[in-house]
């Protein structure tokens, strides 16, 4: 009987420890969840205090004495953001070289997530030495990587005694460094884009300003001299400033209509078309809009800019009696003509900036950047007629 009783404690024990063990996988699995929608809408400057609080809330869950990260920079790895417990001394070393990590750094290459024991590694290991100067008992280190690139690691440690890391509980720590990982790119590529768009502004501000203020005197000169002149050279060099006003308008264009639409709105885009047509020089043109266009959601002044620049192209190039049209088609609407098309081998490069057969070499370019900012894409076909078919799809 009573080895009975011993073997029932002994089971009840186990199951005891079992339910323990998921009961705290359950708790740190919500705790990522929480951390997760944190992270998510975290503005630039509220990121390192809400991935503070990540570590600390983690180390805190799993028992771990510390909770860091060390980003990868200039050849080494840099210690960006830290948590340590009560009582406990943060890690002294500020900036790791490579030759530190010769144990680890191939594991954390390789992608592995690595536990680690102090006592453990090799007299030789540089690690040892360096665990052993920040007491560090055991660790977990798991790799931050972007794009299949290391770009640093999350640590957690405890200084006494040494424990055990479960397999589980390490893989949810790894997806605990993916999101400080998917985090910290994030708001670095936001501010990138913020730097670009502001580099932008004031470039913009360069061309309207100090190119369109000395054409302007330019232009009113030139149309006074053909008042009083009746020369080729005269009409010649006003045909030029007109085109400079237009290559000025298309670049300020093409400056300012690549950032994301922010506040879209329900568009008709049957009215959007015949406004855009409305504002070129369609000479002898013809458009048919097809039934079907519906409402898209978007900036009506940025796709009348889209259509805009579309018809242009199709009235340049398909001639003064060109036949436009515009339908639907499936997860967007197209805009057709009858002209001589584009060439199979260009129709990628059309909207490169620089492209062109006569016009600006910025219209397609435009139209296409203007199409991205909403989230959609385009691409050139063959039209029923022979002509060209810009397709606009992910609407």
């Amino acid at each position: 009987m009573d080895g009975l009783g011993e073997e029932a404690d002994g089971r009840s024990e186990f199951e005891s420890s079992r339910e323990t063990d998921a009961s705290h996988q359950i708790e740190l699995y919500d705790l990522i969840l929480d951390i997760s929608t944190s992270l998510m809408s975290a503005e630039p400057d509220e990121l390192e205090t809400k991935l503070r609080w990540g570590l600390e809330s983690v180390g805190t869950q799993i028992g771990a004495d510390r909770g860091y990260v060390f980003q990868a920079q200039n050849g080494g790895f840099e210690r960006t953001i830290e948590w340590t417990g009560e009582g406990v001394v943060p890690w002294s070393a500020q900036r790791l070289a490579l030759e530190e990590f010769e144990w680890l750094h191939p594991r954390l290459e390789r992608f592995d997530n690595t536990v680690v024991r102090t006592s453990d590694l090799p007299r030789s290991a540089h690690l040892r030495e360096l665990l052993s100067s920040e007491g560090v008992a055991s660790a977990v280190f798991l790799p931050m990587v972007d794009n299949w690139s290391l770009e640093g690691f999350v640590g957690f440690d405890v200084v006494e005694p040494h424990r055990q890391w479960d397999d589980t509980e390490v893989n949810l720590l790894r997806t605990v460094a993916d999101m400080i990982t998917h985090s910290l790119g994030r708001v670095r590529r936001e501010q990138k884009l913020e730097a670009q768009n502001e580099r932008l502004e004031t470039f913009a501000g360069v061309i309207s300003h100090d190119l369109r203020n000395p054409l302007n005197v330019v232009t009113g000169s030139l149309r006074l001299a053909q008042q009083d002149l009746d020369s080729p050279h005269v009409d010649r060099a006003a045909r030029a400033a007109d085109r400079m006003e237009d290559l000025i308008e298309q670049v300020l264009t093409l400056a300012t209509q690549g950032q994301d639409i922010s506040d879209p709105r329900p568009v008709r885009v049957g009215s959007v078309v015949e406004s855009a047509w409305d504002t070129i020089d369609t000479r002898a043109a013809e458009l048919r809009i097809e039934d079907g266009l519906g409402t898209v959601d978007g900036d009506p002044d940025r796709l009348r800019e889209v259509f805009g620049n579309l018809f242009r192209n199709a009235v340049e190039h398909g001639g003064d009696d060109v036949r436009v049209r515009v339908g639907p088609c499936a997860e967007g609407f197209y805009v057709a003509d009858d002209g001589p098309g584009i060439p199979e081998d260009a129709r990628e490069s059309v909207f490169d900036r620089g492209y062109t057969t006569g016009g600006t070499g910025l219209g397609l370019a435009i139209v296409r950047t203007i199409v991205e900012a909403h989230g959609w894409s385009i691409r050139v076909r063959e039209s029923v007629d022979g002509g060209a078919r810009f397709v606009i799809t992910g609407v």
